[in-house]
């Protein structure tokens, strides 16, 4: 919901793939749902298919502790849709697949003392 909101709003597809820790692992697959870290009702990544609201499974690779969840096609028009520092989550890096393979980051992932940094301290006598 935080970097991935278009689930949320209307029902948007990703392709969902786990990346095991350990490439040379062999799993099975279930079926899930796929939510987010925000606790919210919304936070829905396996939405039906133009049903925000409606939960819906996806058959994945079984995830482990250390594994990776990749949301495919997601794109500029997530990363400027973002709810920006929501709960205070900061924003997650984006990486840039080459087609040779090759991992970029093309956006490094938010400190989290950057959401504190405009912050401005209040004299008490303001607060009582």
């Amino acid at each position: 919901m935080t970097d991935v909101l278009r689930p949320s709003l209307y029902g948007a597809q990703h392709p969902l793939i786990v990346v095991p820790a350990d490439p040379a692992a062999s799993r099975d697959t279930e079926k899930v749902v796929v939510v987010g870290h925000c606790c919210e009702s919304g936070d829905l990544l396996s939405c039906a298919p133009d049903e925000p609201e409606t939960i819906s499974e996806r058959e994945l690779t079984m995830a482990e502790v250390g594994d990776f969840l990749v949301v495919e096609g997601s794109g500029a028009y997530c990363s400027s849709m973002s709810t920006k520092n929501y709960n205070s989550f900061p924003e997650a890096p984006e990486l840039l697949l080459t087609e040779d393979g090759e991992l970029h980051v093309i956006r490094a992932r938010q400190p989290l003392v950057e959401i504190w940094k405009n912050e401005v301290q209040l004299d008490d006598k303001v607060l009582s």
